[in-house]
Formats: structure tokens, sequence, C-alpha cells
């Protein structure tokens, strides 16, 4: 039977609109299914991953469309195709090759089995990775994965790697991307992306990030178990033990390497992924050369704190949970790590309100510097923005650019806040230079078409809306303004 609404649900031999016979569940975790499936066209076998939540706005659902139509590389699972399923145009598809394989994870779960038990073998498994991860920073418009781990890492037949899901993926100078919720992603993450808030920055400053997750793990690979356990220790960068120190078999040389992609400091890491090749190159020749060639690992999987628990809470989509863990930490230990959690939380719930009331509470101790507290300036500006509190939002702009220094976001949302003044000059001036800056992101571009139509600048809005129709094609919203432009007559019919 066909599915036609969210109240079915994917099952072995139903169709998937006129697209997919479905005929093997993959995986089935908390946000999406993926399905192998025969896709009705050529009969050829993909893989096809349906979010589950359907009432998203579609940018919200895309995963990895700038990887659609790019040159196919071995180490890289292939997008083909994304969209919603005809003929209802209900449910969302990421179509992906089908490629037979086991995720690093589960393969690192057999090591009673001898799996990776020569370094041989795990660094061919990590080249590899490098490999992906180097043809993604060379695209013209380089890309950051954002979520290396085991996970996400698929080993098939000879060892062969493919890097998956790019959920975290992101573009350089993003002005909004992705929330991060799950709990083992932040475990890799690096601590300046530890914030499970939102993860942007210029490309180099992505790329570094990912550096440190191949820090991680590498870390993960030769030891079994990983440098922190809880996502607060990440955050803090809390002293771990060396690698040596749990396989006295690593040479010095890739000891050193590891420990130079998990500098806290970004600035202190590999900064582009030659250089950290040619160095991992040289220690993992020294390493094959040395005594000790087996590995001798025991896994251990990591234990958990109140950070663990508020990232639990947030996957399951249980932001008042999180929010009262993360309260009870905050009023014990004081650390703004906790009350940017509690915040977070709020903000996800819509309990603007609540929010305001933490923040007016805890304002003494948000007047000074530091990542937590600047990305809890970040969301209460949105909230202010969101309660029409103006005056408020504007301070906030004033603090965080003095503290923090100047950013994108702050002039995205200087921008918002000229808009809700009905100042459009003012706000359009700021659009533009963001989009003069980093061209071509769909939320300036939309914004800039609201600003344009307040303006009565229609020649200008539509001018907008033809570029971003290139963008973003399949956008019911802004498909219904072409609509309606060309009623107006000053967008073209096809």
């Amino acid at each position: 039977m066909n599915i036609i609404s969210a109240h079915f649900l994917p099952g072995t031999n139903k169709l998937l609109g006129n697209k997919y016979l479905l005929l093997e569940c993959l995986g089935d975790g908390s946000h999406g299914w993926v399905w192998r499936a025969e896709r009705l066209t050529d009969g050829v076998i993909v893989a096809v991953k349906v979010p589950k939540d359907l009432t998203k706005e579609d940018r919200h659902l895309t995963e990895g469309k700038e990887l659609l139509n790019i040159e196919r590389h071995p180490n890289i699972v292939q997008i083909t195709d994304m969209g919603r399923i005809p003929p209802e145009n209900e449910w969302f598809f990421i179509e992906m090759e089908y490629f037979p394989s086991q995720s690093l994870a589960q393969k690192l779960e057999q090591r009673a089995k001898q799996f990776g038990n020569t370094f041989e073998r795990l660094f061919h498994i990590y080249n590899q990775t490098l490999e992906a991860v180097d043809f993604l920073a060379g695209l013209p418009t380089p890309v950051s994965h954002g979520d290396i781990k085991p996970h996400n890492i698929l080993v098939g037949t000879n060892d062969l790697v493919k890097l998956t899901d790019f959920g975290s993926s992101a573009l350089p100078e993003e002005i909004y991307v992705r929330t991060r919720e799950n709990g083992g992603t932040v475990l890799y993450a690096a601590p300046e992306f530890s914030d499970s808030v939102s993860r942007k920055g210029s490309f180099k400053d992505l790329l570094v990030g990912d550096i440190y997750s191949l820090g991680v793990l590498l870390y993960q690979l030769l030891t079994g178990q990983l440098p922190h356990d809880t996502p607060a220790q990440v955050r803090r960068h809390s002293p771990f033990k060396k690698p040596s120190e749990i396989n006295s078999n690593i040479h010095p040389d890739i000891e050193l390497f590891i420990l130079r992609c998990l500098e806290k400091n970004p600035s202190w890491r590999f900064q582009d992924i030659p250089s950290l090749r040619a160095t991992f190159d040289s220690a993992m020749h020294k390493q094959q050369q040395s005594s000790g060639y087996f590995m001798a690992v025991t896994p251990t999987g990591p234990s958990g704190d109140w950070s663990t628990s508020v990232i639990n809470a947030l996957d399951a989509k249980d932001y008042i949970k999180a929010a009262k863990i993360a309260e009870a930490e905050y009023s014990q230990s004081h650390d703004c790590a906790a009350l940017l959690q509690q915040l977070n939380a709020l903000y996800r719930a819509n309990r603007l309100f609540e929010f305001e009331k933490v923040l007016d509470r805890e304002s003494q101790n948000l007047m000074l510097a530091g990542v937590d507290v600047k990305a809890i300036r970040l969301l209460a500006i949105k909230v202010f923005l969101s309660l029409r509190k103006v005056d408020r939002a504007k301070i906030l702009v004033a603090e965080a650019r003095g503290f923090d220094g100047e950013s994108l976001e702050l002039d995205f949302l200087s921008a918002s806040i000229f808009g809700l003044e009905a100042n459009f000059y003012a706000a359009r001036e700021i659009l533009e230079k963001i989009n003069r800056v980093s061209p071509s992101k769909p939320q300036v571009l939309s914004r800039l078409i609201q600003v344009c139509e307040q303006m009565r600048d229609y020649t200008a809005a539509a001018g907008y809306l033809r570029y971003t129709l290139r963008i973003v094609q399949d956008s019911p919203e802004l498909n219904a303004k072409r609509q309606r432009y060309q009623e107006m007559g000053l967008v073209e019919s096809h």
C-alpha cells in the first residue's frame, strides 16, 4: 500500500509515493529511517533516508544538499536526490547510493572477534576517512562534515570506507545551522562546537573543528576509549589520559599527532588537511616499523554526568526535563555551561518568558566574555526579538559586539531589529552587505525579498526571488510567491 499520510509508517514491500518500493529497513533512529529501496523509474537499488518529523520546513530536513551532483568520490556516500515524495508531497526523502556495510561503531564492538587488532588495518580505515574530509574541503565551495564519528563511517567489503550522514555539514559562514542534540556526537566535537546550540563560522573555523574530531576518532581507534566521557568534560577540555597511557604500543609520533589534533585552542591544531596528512603519514610509517605491532586494547564505554542526561533529554525532545536537570546543576556548581543548557532547553521548548526570567536573575553573571556567555547572549537576542522587545535586543547586540566582536550572525540579528522598527532601508543595507560577504544564503535572500516588498521595490524583490529559486527550488512558500509575481507580471512564466 502507498504511504499517503503521516498516519502510515514505512514498511517492507510498501510503496513510498510513486517513487520507491521499500525492501529492508537499514536503520530506525529517533529522527528518521533509512531503507534499502528499489527506485521505481529504473529498478536501481538505493538507500533512502526518511525523516520522521514532517512538520519541519524542507530547509531543516535537507542533508548534504551541497553534495548533490558533485563528482563521485570512493570514500563519500553519493547523494543523488532529495525533496518531497510525489504525488502527495508529504514525506521528505534523501536518496543515496546503497553501500552494503556496517558502521565503524558496529565494527569496533567486534574487537573481541579480531576486528582492528593491527595498526595497519586501523590506519587503512583512518586514511580513507582523511581522503573523504580532504575531498570535501577541496570542493569549489568547501564543505565541513561536522559530525565525524564511527557511527557515520561505513566499512564495506575489503574495508572500503565511505563517510556518510551530512546532517551537520555546513558551508562557510552559515548564518544559522542545525542544532546538535545527539550526546554521542558531542563527545567527538571540538570544545568550541560542543554547546549543542549551533555550529557556524568561517570554513577554517569549521575545518579545525573537524580536525579535532579526527583526533578523537584516532584516539578511540588506538585505545578503545574516548578522551572525555561527558559533554561537560568536552566543553571544559578536562585533562585526559595520553593515548600511550592506555596502549603502550603507540609510537610517540602518533601520540603527538593525536594530541595536536586535540588541542583546546583551535589555532594550535593542524590548520588544513594536507599538513595534517603529511604529519600523519610520517608518524604512521614510524608506528608500522616499530615493535608492538599488534594492538592491546580493552574497549570501555563513556560514563555519564548531568550533561549526558541533558543531551539525552534534548535528543528525546523532552526540553522541560533537560531544563530542570541543567537548572539543578547550575544551582550547585554555578557553571555557565549548565546555565547555557538550561536556557537552550527553554528556548527550544518556546518557554520564552521563563527564559527571560532566568536571564534577568543571572544578569550579573553574564557581563563577561567566554564561549558559554557568548552563546547565551545570542540566544537571548533571538528570544527578545520573538517577544518584540526590541530595546532589550539592541542592548544585547551592543554588548555582544563589545565582548565577542563582529560577526555575520550579529549583523543578521541587527537587520531583524531594524525590520521590527520598520527601518527597512537600514535592514536592506545590512542584508545586502551580508549577501556580498557570504552570498547565496537562502535565509538572507528570503529576508531581502521581504524587506524589498516592504519598501515597495518589487523589481528588486523579484530579482532576489528569481535568484533564491535557483538555490531553493522546492519551497512551497517561494513557489507560491513566484505565482503571485507572475500574475503581477514581475516574473516570467515558465
